[in-house]
């Protein structure tokens, strides 16, 4: 069998009606929204299923619903003989991969991710701008325009050779944007308002969230990984408590460079992927850092069939 490497996505890719094959037909995924409603007194799944679609947008429940289903998801995978050789996730995906690991307790993961939506709706009110997905454009064409006189654009995903996240002003955004509209290759999409988050801006937020973390752990300890895992920010591995600490505390206060991370699991030999979650997102950003790789996802019945099979070999 394949050496595996299982990615987690952020939230963004969220949808109604996500899980419910798997919540229908599979008893430990029952479970997860199970403990999620009685922890938090939220009617989870009822609003996974049924939406309204508004319902999913703002950040607290979308980053729940996130969490929960890219942990969940995990079972069905796991329950077909199937395990991650190599774990990695960006932003609450990043916080599943440590859930998965045994690093820190589901509902600890919860508690934590759905107290913090608070603080991350505040920075983004305070530094306002916007938040910007720019496709089809390398790297070498977006840096000569960041410091523009109306205001400094952050490159804050960098999530393949041509696809990025950007934050600014709208000032400066716009015209960037303008400069690549009439190329048919390129695309822009403007993204949910979270501010200037995995940028150096969001290391005002440490020390709120170190307190959050404390508060939610209470008696509880965090451990380290029992299935290897890596960090988005440098690709490197996550080998002790303090290091997860650190990924909880501080994953928002530097870029994501899932270029780098993909390159490096790659030359440690892994060429086939499982995106645990919907719509295979940042798999299709893995073939386009790398097309000689087998890339799959899990987020319904026909998706782990097929991931089944992937993964066979």
């Amino acid at each position: 069998m394949a050496n595996i490497a299982v990615i987690f996505p952020n939230e963004g890719s969220q949808y109604v009606g996500m899980g419910k094959e798997f919540y229908d037909r599979t008893v430990n995924v029952r479970n997860y929204y199970d403990i999620v409603e009685k922890l938090l007194d939220i009617k989870i799944a009822r609003l996974s299923f049924l939406g309204p679609k508004e319902d999913l947008q703002p950040t607290a429940m979308a980053q729940l619903i996130t969490l929960l289903g890219d942990v969940s998801f995990y079972d069905p995978f796991f329950q077909n003989k199937r395990k991650a050789n190599l774990m990695m996730g960006i932003g609450v995906g990043e916080i599943a991969a440590l859930v998965v690991a045994e690093c820190i307790p589901f509902p600890v993961a919860c508690q934590y991710i759905v107290k913090r939506a608070d603080l991350i709706d505040q920075f983004a009110i305070k530094h306002g701008g916007q938040n910007v997905l720019l496709s089809g454009v390398t790297l070498d064409k977006i840096e000569p325009l960041l410091n523009p006189p109306t205001g400094q654009i952050l490159l804050t995903q960098l999530l393949a050779p041509d696809t990025f996240i950007l934050w600014g002003p709208p000032a400066s955004l716009t015209p960037l944007m303008d400069r690549f509209k009439n190329i048919r290759t390129v695309r822009s999409t403007i993204l949910s308002p979270r501010g200037p988050l995995f940028s150096s801006m969001a290391i005002e937020l440490e020390p709120q969230f170190d307190a959050l973390l404390t508060e939610c752990l209470g008696e509880q300890r965090l451990f380290p990984p029992k299935v290897t895992t890596h960090r988005v920010s440098d690709g490197e591995q996550i080998n002790s408590p303090t290091d997860v600490r650190d990924v909880l505390v501080k994953q928002y206060s530097t870029p994501v460079d899932w270029t780098r991370a993909v390159r490096l699991v790659i030359d440690r030999g892994f060429r086939t992927w499982v995106e645990v979650g919907p719509k295979a997102i940042y798999g299709d950003f893995i073939r386009k850092i790398d097309k000689n790789n087998r890339v799959c996802n899990v987020e319904n019945m026909k998706s782990l069939s097929i991931a089944v099979q992937v993964t066979s070999s």
